[in-house]
């Protein structure tokens, strides 16, 4: 199939199984076995919206193992617009005692046969301003050489085919979804979140893992105002501490790291 056979495909098709079959077949004609497209625009979240062809095993182990929150190709997907393979991100240092999230998902994944992967990440702002961060990571069993080989043909072409795949699955999903204020691709607007110069400063700044006392040597204010700046910011956006409060300030674009 060429890229041209794929994007037509994909335009053509009319609702999101149709889309989901299509990218299957495109991904089969690479070499892959399945793939899952995931939104990570929301971190906090357990299971965020996903859709693919892995099967429900894996779904399942992924899904109740919590992996989306230690899974490093997620976490590089959201730094990056580049594709790449899962082995190209560096895997976490083993400390003592408890073994890394991130080696327990590549071993959940080599036992369901996934010997490596291709992620594609998404980031952009739609025409309300706001923040959209979507991956489609593709599954690959066949042999590593194989796999090397197809990344030097087909890399490009499945980056090309899937900007035009995300964004006919962005659009069904804004006409299936229209009235759900929890669909994909569509946080809050920023200008339902009224945080002041200060609010947004405290949270980025704790956003960069700097404690209360380092935030007001900076900002040149009393620990109790950081506090209560953090506070106020955690309550307009319905988040349990100031971690949570930065993740979600940034997913609505509020806040820049």
């Amino acid at each position: 199939m060429t890229v041209e056979e794929a994007i037509s495909a994909v335009e053509a098709s009319s609702d999101l199984d149709e889309l989901r079959d299509t990218l299957q077949k495109i991904a089969e004609d690479y070499g892959f076995a399945s793939f899952n497209f995931l939104d990570v625009g929301n971190p906090h979240q357990d299971v965020p919206f996903y859709m693919g062809t892995t099967g429900a095993s894996w779904e399942n182990d992924y899904k109740s193992n919590k992996f989306v929150h230690v899974d490093h190709c997620v976490k590089f997907a959201r730094r990056t617009n580049t594709p790449f393979s899962w082995d190209e991100v560096p895997l976490p240092s083993v400390p003592s005692g408890p073994k890394p999230g991130a080696y327990k998902i590549m071993e959940a994944a080599r036992d369901h046969g996934f010997n490596n992967g291709v992620v594609v990440p998404f980031h952009y702002r739609d025409r309300l301003g706001r923040m959209n961060s979507s991956l489609c990571s593709f599954y690959w069993k066949d042999t590593i050489s194989r796999f090397r080989f197809m990344l030097m043909r087909k890399k490009i072409d499945l980056h090309v085919v899937l900007v035009y795949w995300v964004q006919r699955a962005v659009d069904l999903i804004a006409e299936k979804h229209r009235d759900d204020p929890n669909r994909l691709l569509a946080p809050e607007s920023v200008a339902s979140v009224p945080l002041s110069d200060r609010e947004r400063d405290a949270l980025a700044w704790a956003g960069r893992g700097k404690t209360v006392g380092e935030t007001a040597e900076i900002l040149g204010l009393s620990e109790e105002t950081i506090k209560s700046h953090l506070r106020n910011a955690m309550r307009k956006l319905g988040a349990s501490n100031k971690t949570h409060a930065a993740v979600r300030a940034l997913y609505l674009g509020l806040i820049d790291y």
